[in-house]
């Protein structure tokens, strides 16, 4: 079944800014799909474009078998924005219930949700302290909790690992897939972290100045981008790349080095990844590190 389908999505600012542009996906039930290019290439019109906060210049966007714009989709979806703000003078629990209160969660089903996603979370014994004495990790451990509160069918997460050191980004990534999986929550993730994205991801898209540039999974996009294979041989005196297209040639190639008197130290196929897949369909800005 789709979760998110979209059909030539366009939005267009005032000024004749173009934002996206003609996106044309669709993301089953249950996958976690990764959303990803530079700051500026659309990631975050898009998901308001989807979690209905913004309306299209065109196209068309469908969530749960619904338009994006149509109320319901809120009550079965939530969205974890790169600034999510809670009441830091309240206590982590005060806070999840008076959210769940936003929610028209019973008094009875906002407590139990409340220990379940606490204490899953490693913070049921943190529950009655202030948020704002908090590590912007476990901030936004309590964040991700406030999504969950109502059994979301969908999450719209917005650049989740944002300011958070490499640690805390990996605990709070590895947590995102988790429970996505324990909760079966279909997962839209907005990210310029590719590496943290690779770790959970089933399927990703790659923005570009608001168009769709590559789609699928990793497999299937370093297939689509690299058909040509190479070697590596490292022999005693030199190292050498070769290109070949089935695995039987290398040895062909290494019994012609050792027929040269050769002596092979090291042979290494090289594989590209999902990064290499990146930069040849989003490209590199030209202050961008290498």
């Amino acid at each position: 079944m789709t979760a998110i389908q979209t059909f030539k999505l366009t939005k267009v600012f005032p000024g004749g800014i173009t934002a996206v542009k003609d996106l044309t996906f669709q993301v089953k039930r249950g996958q976690i799909f990764g959303f990803l290019g530079p700051n500026g290439a659309g990631k975050t019109t898009t998901l308001r474009l989807l979690n209905g906060t913004l309306n299209p210049s065109g196209g068309s966007s469908t969530v749960l078998g619904s338009d994006s714009r149509e109320e319901a989709v809120r009550s079965r979806t939530a969205t974890l924005a790169e600034e999510a703000r809670m009441y830091e003078h309240m206590s982590v629990i005060q806070n999840l219930r008076f959210f769940g209160r936003m929610y028209d969660l019973s008094a009875d089903k906002a407590e139990r949700r409340i220990r379940e996603l606490l204490q899953r979370m490693g913070l049921w014994e943190k529950r009655t302290l202030k948020l704002g004495s908090f590590s912007t990790g476990l901030k936004k451990r309590v964040y991700l909790a406030r999504t969950l509160l109502h059994h979301p069918e969908i999450l719209f997460l917005d650049e989740p690992t944002s300011g958070l050191d490499p640690e805390a980004a990996l605990q709070v990534t590895d947590l995102i897939r988790t429970l996505a999986r324990e909760q079966e929550v279909s997962v839209f993730l907005c990210t310029h972290n590719l590496f943290l994205a690779e770790r959970i991801c089933d399927v990703f898209g790659f923005l570009r100045e608001g168009m769709l540039q590559a789609l699928g999974s990793a497999d299937d996009l370093i297939q689509a981008n690299f058909e040509d294979k190479k070697v590596e041989i490292r022999t005693l005196s030199s190292s050498s790349l070769h290109s070949f297209t089935s695995e039987e040639e290398i040895d062909g190639i290494i019994r012609g080095k050792q027929e040269a008197g050769e002596k092979i130290a090291e042979v290494r196929i090289l594989r590209p990844s999902l990064e290499d897949v990146y930069f040849r369909t989003v490209g590199r800005k030209q202050d961008e590190p290498i």
